[in-house]
């Protein structure tokens, strides 16, 4: 522990807010993590980019004292410090699980098929305007703005009319290129930087109808596949990493530049209701456990606000820059210092 004037001082204070904040869905979500990080080779470097942060028998001992913690602030103060990455601000958005109302069969409303995992990888491959009801098997039929925007967030819990809730979890894509319809809208002129959320793009939809509200969906070729799944102890849905998501406590991010599974402090702003563009100064704690098409650079984040509308109102007006701190294992970093002081010092 970093010592001044002799005196050993709490790395966790140079943290902003972190003794405020609840870091409960982040013990739930490192716990998660855990599964899979146990389950690589001891050997395993963590990350190609990242060398400070070990290989995956640097994590076995935190991860086996993670599942026996019931103090999440306890934890990750005595099994963690901080390691700053960079002075530079990332752009944070949000993402959450929409609930949507579907029907087995199709009617003049309901008439968007969300659609399994083409057998021909050759119908698989094709962009968003050639794919339909034919293409592949019909898990339901939704509205085509709500299945649209089921695709942007990559999950979803699908309500049909006789009582039943499934989830459609992401299957896979198309392989085609990702383009945002609210950078179409803005392109045109039709929307502004500051109106292109959400429920900006929805309001435009409504008014525009059907026919060129499909138009502008197709303008993104990129089409995602889903898979029916049960939704186990009101359980988020699986993210990249094969692990269920936790509300608040999960975070995607580009996993070229950084590892599934680990602890990032994050200095933001947080929307607190709808409409909160502005939101407030928070900082909380997040495991990185999934991606998306949109998600590139060291320090974009897309944070998982949870499943409903609530959690999608304020998703939806998440869009704010945030200052990044990785946790890194207490034993990882003494390990790291003593051999930077061994091969620093002269030898006689």
């Amino acid at each position: 522990m970093p010592e001044a004037d002799g005196v050993p001082t709490d790395p966790f204070l140079t943290l902003t807010g972190w003794s405020d904040a609840d870091h409960t869905p982040a013990l739930l979500a490192f716990k998660q993590s855990c599964k899979r990080l146990l389950k690589r080779a001891q050997t395993h470097p963590l990350h190609r980019e990242h060398p400070a942060l070990g290989n995956h028998g640097d994590w076995a001992d935190v991860c086996r004292a993670a599942n026996q913690a019931t103090d999440a602030s306890l934890f990750f103060e005595t099994h963690f410090v901080p390691m700053a990455v960079s002075t530079e601000a990332g752009l944070l958005t949000g993402y959450y699980e929409p609930e949507v109302e579907v029907r087995a069969v199709p009617d003049a409303i309901f008439s968007e098929p969300i659609l399994a995992v083409p057998r021909s990888d050759g119908v698989r491959k094709r962009p968003r305007a050639e794919l339909n009801a034919q293409s592949a098997d019909v898990i339901a039929y939704g509205r085509p703005m709500d299945v649209f925007f089921l695709h942007v967030q990559g999950s979803g819990r699908l309500h049909f009319d006789d009582g039943r809730t499934v989830r459609a979890g992401y299957a896979a894509n198309n392989g085609r290129p990702y383009r945002s319809i609210g950078r179409v809208l803005i392109d045109r002129g039709e929307l502004t930087r500051e109106q292109s959320a959400k429920r900006n793009i929805e309001q435009w939809m409504i008014k525009a109808g059907p026919e060129k509200s499909r138009a502008l969906m197709n303008e993104n070729p990129r089409y995602i596949f889903f898979s029916k799944q049960d939704i186990p102890d009101g359980q988020g849905p699986k993210g990249a990493m094969q692990v269920p998501l936790t509300a608040m406590g999960s975070i995607a991010i580009d996993p070229s530049q950084n590892p599934y599974g680990i602890p990032v402090w994050l200095e933001t702003r947080l929307p607190t209701k709808a409409r909160d563009y502005r939101g407030v100064e928070t900082g909380l704690l997040v495991i990185t456990q999934d991606t998306g098409s949109a998600i590139k650079g060291s320090h974009r984040g897309d944070l998982f606000f949870g499943a409903g509308p609530s959690a999608g109102a304020r998703a939806g007006v998440m869009k704010h820059d945030a200052r990044w701190t990785m946790l890194v294992p207490r034993t990882l970093a003494e390990r790291l210092e003593r051999e930077a002081k061994d091969t620093s010092e002269p030898v006689a």
